[in-house]
């Protein structure tokens, strides 16, 4: 495959910032992705030539999308959903390594009808056939009426079940039918390879279901009845473990959560926002956190994240406590007990932070989008600014703030994302994968 032309991407913000001190980049990651940069300034010195030229990425491969595509990788697949003629959703799979095209499903026919909700473990997605939409006086609420499994590998769908999937494990899933409204009535969980029933359960009407993350024996499933009842079943048989009376939700402003085993009752509403938090098994009270905006619950390590408006809010998992407050829009746990922190004022800037203290490491190189690898390692992307437009891509250390070009592709920076030591990139009517090594 020819290698990619660059655009300018010889701007002063990219040039490798001088050290404050000698640390040397020894993560594994680093001397895979910078091996080709490295060779080409080696010979530039040994043979008294000029500047070379930043080093290329090259694109492993590309396809075609239509502007309503939307992309996201799977395992080693890369799925892209978008509208079909005579459906309103079709999903084509293709292998993240080579772009060959895996297989080609259709989506439901219902309105909004064809959301996939994929799980790795298993490897299938479930997907509803149908779906209803329901006018509330201040919101529109829209859920699946039934449900598809779908094999992630070959795309067949394996069964059908009445219900909305509501979450999954290796090897079962949970459904749940709705009335008029949009209340769940009755559970069910079945296998996951065969739809074939383990047990199910007609509740009070609920509000909202909420499950806890983890294997099966230790997954709780905590419902909220409209006349103001909390109730915890056992995942595996649909055992009631604890009921709790509370103060009766509403289908608007109540927004439970269920991170690392406790139960988070989160209540909005004006003028005050109160968030309370549950025993999973017991329904025991452990603490309240008082917020004056709405409010979403986040595992970030050492701390739960509260994202609060333009605040991001580190608190003490076991007490409640507040343990620091940065400004912020949106947080990424990474490697290392670290997380990005987005700009509450620009989309194009980040910081790294310590979670355990909220202490700012480093800022984000000018203008960039970073991104997380698994192993720890951040790429700093930014787009060029001279034709062609491509996402100028480098290595960047936080501990040291060197930036380390890499090279570009196509694509914008703010529609590119990772998937193992693959980068994705979009661009007008196409997205590219590049093999980081």
């Amino acid at each position: 495959m020819a290698i990619i032309e660059l655009g300018d991407v010889s701007a002063p913000d990219f040039v490798e910032e001088p050290a404050t001190a000698a640390r040397p980049l020894s993560r594994r990651g680093l001397s895979r992705l910078v091996a080709a940069a490295l060779a080409l300034l080696c010979t530039a010195a040994l043979t008294g030539s000029g500047r070379p030229a930043p080093p290329a990425l090259t694109e492993s491969w590309s396809v075609q999308i239509g502007s309503d595509a939307y992309p996201f990788p799977f395992g080693d697949l890369m799925l892209i959903n978008q509208d079909r003629p005579g459906s309103n959703l079709g999903t084509t799979a293709y292998d993240l390594a080579t772009g060959a095209k895996r297989w080609t499903a259709e989506g439901g026919t219902g309105p909004l009808a064809g959301w996939l909700n994929p799980d790795l473990e298993s490897n299938q997605l479930y997907s509803p056939e149908h779906s209803r939409t329901v006018q509330q006086s201040d919101f529109t609420n829209v859920f699946g009426i039934d449900t598809k499994a779908v094999d992630g590998d070959t795309g067949a769908v394996l069964w059908r079940h009445t219900g909305d999937q509501m979450a999954a494990t290796t090897e079962q899933v949970l459904l749940g039918d709705r009335d008029e409204l949009g209340r769940v009535t009755r559970l069910y969980l079945v296998r996951a390879r065969d739809g074939a029933p383990i047990w199910d359960r007609v509740i009070a009407p609920a509000l909202n279901v909420a499950v806890s993350d983890g294997p099966a024996d230790s997954t709780r499933i905590v419902y909220g009845a409209e006349a103001g009842t909390l109730t915890t079943l056992r995942y595996t048989d649909g055992v009631p473990l604890a009921t709790r009376r509370v103060t009766p939700p509403t289908l608007l402003n109540w927004l439970p959560q269920m991170v690392n085993g406790q139960f988070f009752d989160v209540r909005g509403g004006v003028p005050e926002r109160t968030v309370t938090v549950y025993q999973t098994d017991t329904l025991t009270e452990l603490w309240r956190y008082d917020t004056s905006g709405d409010l979403y619950v986040q595992d970030c390590g050492p701390v739960l994240c509260f994202g609060e408006g333009f605040l991001i809010t580190g608190v003490d998992p076991a007490t409640g406590a507040r343990r620091w407050q940065l400004p912020g829009n949106g947080v990424t746990p990474i490697a290392g007990g670290r997380l990005l922190i987005g700009s509450p004022e620009r989309q194009d800037e980040q910081s790294l932070v310590d979670a355990s203290t909220g202490r700012v490491i480093r800022a984000a190189p000018d203008d960039s989008t970073i991104l997380a690898l698994d192993d720890g390692d951040l790429l700093a992307l930014r787009n060029t600014r001279t034709a062609p437009y491509r996402v100028a891509v480098s290595l960047w250390d936080p501990a040291t703030g060197r930036s380390i070009m890499l090279g570009a592709v196509p694509g914008q920076a703010d529609s590119c994302q990772v998937t193992g030591r693959r980068l994705l990139c979009q661009r007008a009517g196409r997205i590219g994968v590049t093999d980081l090594g």
